[in-house]
């Protein structure tokens, strides 16, 4: 049980959390598509590292500027960024106590439980603005067995007709297409859905 604990932290810092249905797999080794798109989501920031770590977690910019200054390595900041926003602990300070970033973990006394809940949290938040509903609205239809994408569509479905996207839902049904619900709405597909070979398309 420790060592699996301990290859879920590490999955999890490594930023090789693969979710599904809201239950984590730590398998660092087989990234799905979906999370590849949203590393590569992730370092399409690289011009902009600080204010961009600085944003996401709450991290004194000046400090993110010093490390990359320091030759720190992306990964690194970001594991320690997130270590420190989730045990409150300054950033510099965290980051100054690397040895191997599980140790770090466990001495500041963080859960792999705490880690993945706050992965889930950014994830959820993610999803929230790529659809514009608001977060718990996410958590509770995903917690229903709703499918991401399904919400995705059924959100920007719901948005183009000012409906409830729970209505929108309930409209897909075993023996129809979301074609099918959109054009039942009044709404063509093709305006709301991006082209093919859009990263957020792809997401399940």
């Amino acid at each position: 049980m420790r060592n699996f604990k301990k290859n879920l932290i590490a999955g999890i810092l490594s930023g090789a959390l693969i979710f599904s249905g809201g239950q984590a797999l730590a398998n660092p080794a087989e990234m799905s598509e979906q999370n590849q798109n949203w590393h590569e989501e992730e370092v399409a920031h690289k011009d902009g590292w600080a204010k961009y770590f600085s944003e996401r977690y709450g991290i004194n910019s000046v400090q993110i500027e010093q490390a990359l200054n320091d030759g720190i390595h992306i990964k690194d900041i970001k594991t320690a960024a997130v270590l420190a926003k989730i045990s409150g602990k300054n950033f510099s300070d965290v980051l100054a106590m690397k040895v191997g970033w599980i140790q770090v973990a466990e001495k500041l006394g963080i859960t792999h439980e705490q880690i993945k809940n706050f992965y889930e949290q950014k994830r959820d938040e993610h999803f929230a603005k790529m659809t514009g509903l608001d977060v718990k609205t996410i958590q509770n239809l995903l917690k229903d067995g709703y499918n991401p994408r399904d919400i995705d569509i059924a959100a920007k479905i719901a948005k183009a007709t000012n409906k409830d996207v729970k209505n929108v839902l309930g409209k897909r049904k075993i023996n129809n297409t979301w074609d099918d619900v959109a054009k039942s709405f009044g709404v063509d597909m093709k305006k709301i859905m991006p082209p093919p070979g859009h990263h957020n398309q792809r997401r399940r």
